[in-house]
């Protein structure tokens, strides 16, 4: 599973312009929701704010994941937007940015590195930072908010 990390909201809004922006956002239900960075809750999370602070959201989804090409189609997405928030990681945005290019697609997280989860004990564990982020490796958060964690609660055996 790819872990992300969402940019604070400050550097979101830098990137639209709330005269032009017509906003659909565009949430993983997997990867992403996993991290806490997705899901209809950080949708609408979202959603709101962009509302209360003056901008103009069109559209919300929620898709499985978004960096199924076929998932997308199925979704029959059909967006009043001119711009477009991805909640994903850069595999998802890639995909919605080949699948609308006439409208701009914003990235609003940065790829981690892969982890493992323990959906039992409801933790994430860091097992492939990607670079620039290796001080990463072994960290755990908690599935579905991405609150980190202090100690070790999956022990990894590398052979």
């Amino acid at each position: 599973m790819i872990f992300s990390k969402i940019v604070p909201y400050e550097e979101i809004i830098k990137k639209l312009d709330k005269k032009e922006d017509k906003i659909a956002i565009i949430s993983c239900n997997t990867c992403a929701r996993t991290c806490g960075n997705g899901g209809i809750s950080k949708l609408n999370e979202l959603g709101l704010r962009l509302i209360r602070d003056g901008y103009y959201v069109t559209d919300e989804a929620v898709i499985l994941y978004v960096c199924s090409e076929p998932m997308l189609r199925e979704a029959k997405l059909d967006l009043e937007a001119n711009t477009i928030i991805v909640l994903s990681c850069s595999a998802g945005w890639a995909s919605l940015t080949r699948n609308f290019p006439d409208k701009k697609v914003l990235q609003v997280t940065e790829d981690i590195g892969l982890v493992m989860t323990d959906t039992d004990k409801e933790i994430f564990k860091v097992i492939m930072p990607y670079k620039n982020h290796e001080s990463e490796m072994g960290k755990e958060y908690r599935i579905n908010t991405g609150e980190p964690l202090v100690g070790e609660k999956i022990k990894v055996r590398c052979v």
